[in-house]
């Protein structure tokens, strides 16, 4: 069997992933925080999400386009890969797996800033489709050294990540006695054990460490104090000054990652933000926050249609990508499913990813009608709410194409966000 027959999908993916690693990392990987409600609701509000497909089009729309322009670069697809973490926690190498995969496949990879990878070897890997995520340090100092290391990196693309304001409880890690840095327990011990693939991986890749940050961490600190260091280092709210600051420091393209309403994405704006992520952190930081299918439409009706919206937080397949887009988003990340590929496969998995979420796009637009993924908010009912909300973006220089049902009501009032 073929891996398309074995894994046909992201979800399968998943489950292969959950009997190849510790239940330690399992658990940091599949959960939200508190008792999980946003991420219940990021798959219910995305399965909410249909379409008004067009059966008798004036010419074969089976072959749609998938290529996007963004910020200034052109991608092959209209997703990328985000930044996750700890992936390397997940599994051993996988950022650089992860890396490759997104360069062959040319779409963007998100580098986090608690990553397993030192930068500038990701940057080697995979520029320009690399782009670097800054949690913005709370000490001026660091947070310029910080963005001098990335600049000189090679990075052209900075995502700021707004929304941690504090450390978070999240109950199934705290059940399984995760902790950052990574502590060795008889409990985890135990786990590593009984999952010798993980294990071994991880002894020949060396212990996963937050490579970007260990300069920055003092000598001679107990774990206790560096896990209260590293919480210390980037706690408290992203104010608008520091992210002016930012806006003024930095050269490349500027990305505010964490917006979940229309007066957060104007002030990044204000800021100087060239592009506004969308996204309530994969439901991990409020469990009473709003989900991304419910916030794109009143934010890109603020923003306009001439501003770059990215969105991420809970689609796992390709036709999960064309709901997003049709929603607003000129582009969607995925986290949790390029982890789950290869915590699955290992350095075939990235690829593998890819294949499923290209092919499931592809199937999905055309079936809806749909010849190019800037066209697919036409594709939304008239009678969704939230197509009021959106009107349609097509290709730059592209008339729409006049056999298109444009479902869209555009004296609609918009609703301004409260």
């Amino acid at each position: 069997m073929n891996l398309d027959e074995r894994y046909p999908c992201i979800d399968d993916l998943a489950r292969k992933a959950a009997c190849r690693l510790p239940r330690f990392a399992h658990e940091y990987l599949i959960g939200g925080i508190g008792r999980e409600a946003a991420l219940a609701r990021n798959r219910i509000a995305l399965d909410a999400v249909h379409f008004d497909p067009c059966y008798l089009p004036e010419a074969p729309a089976n072959r749609p386009d998938m290529t996007v322009e963004l910020l200034g670069r052109h991608y092959d697809l209209p997703f990328g890969v985000s930044p996750v973490g700890l992936s390397g926690l997940m599994w051993p190498r996988a950022v650089e797996i992860l890396a490759k995969a997104a360069k062959r496949a040319n779409i963007p990879f998100g580098l986090s800033n608690f990553a397993t990878t030192h930068m500038s070897d990701v940057a080697a890997i995979a520029a320009p489709n690399a782009w670097c995520q800054l949690y913005p340090a709370c000490d001026p100092g660091i947070r310029s050294t910080m963005l001098d290391e990335i600049a000189t990196a090679g990075y052209e693309v900075l995502v700021v990540t707004i929304d941690i304001p504090s450390a978070t409880r999240r109950d199934r890690e705290l059940r399984v006695g995760l902790s950052v840095p990574p502590r060795i327990t008889p409990e985890t011990f135990w786990q590593i054990l009984t999952h010798p693939r993980w294990a071994f991986a991880t002894a020949l890749a060396g212990k996963p460490q937050f490579e970007n940050i260990l300069r920055y961490i003092p000598e001679g600190l107990s774990m206790a104090e560096k896990a209260a260091f590293l919480t210390g280092i980037v706690e408290g709210h992203v104010t608008q000054d520091t992210l002016r600051g930012i806006r003024e420091r930095w050269r490349g393209k500027l990305v505010v990652k964490g917006i979940i309403n229309a007066r957060d994405a104007m002030v990044a704006l204000d800021c100087g933000a060239d592009a506004i992520w969308v996204s309530n952190h994969g439901a991990r930081q409020l469990d009473a926050n709003r989900t991304t299918v419910e916030a794109l439409p009143s934010i890109r009706a603020a923003v306009g249609a001439k501003t770059a919206v990215i969105a991420d937080s809970g689609p796992r397949t390709g036709l999960d990508i064309a709901r997003m887009i049709a929603l607003g988003a000129d582009f969607v990340f995925l986290g949790r499913a390029f982890v789950y590929a290869v915590a699955a496969l290992g350095r075939k998995g990235g690829d593998h990813a890819v294949h499923i979420l290209r092919e499931e796009l592809r199937c999905a637009m055309a079936q809806i009608g749909c010849g190019s993924v800037r066209e697919l908010p036409a594709f939304r009912p008239s009678d969704s709410p939230a197509a009021h909300n959106c009107p349609p973006r097509p290709a730059r220089g592209v008339e729409p194409s006049p056999t298109l049902k444009v479902s869209v009501n555009c004296d609609q009032p918009v609703k301004p966000h409260s």
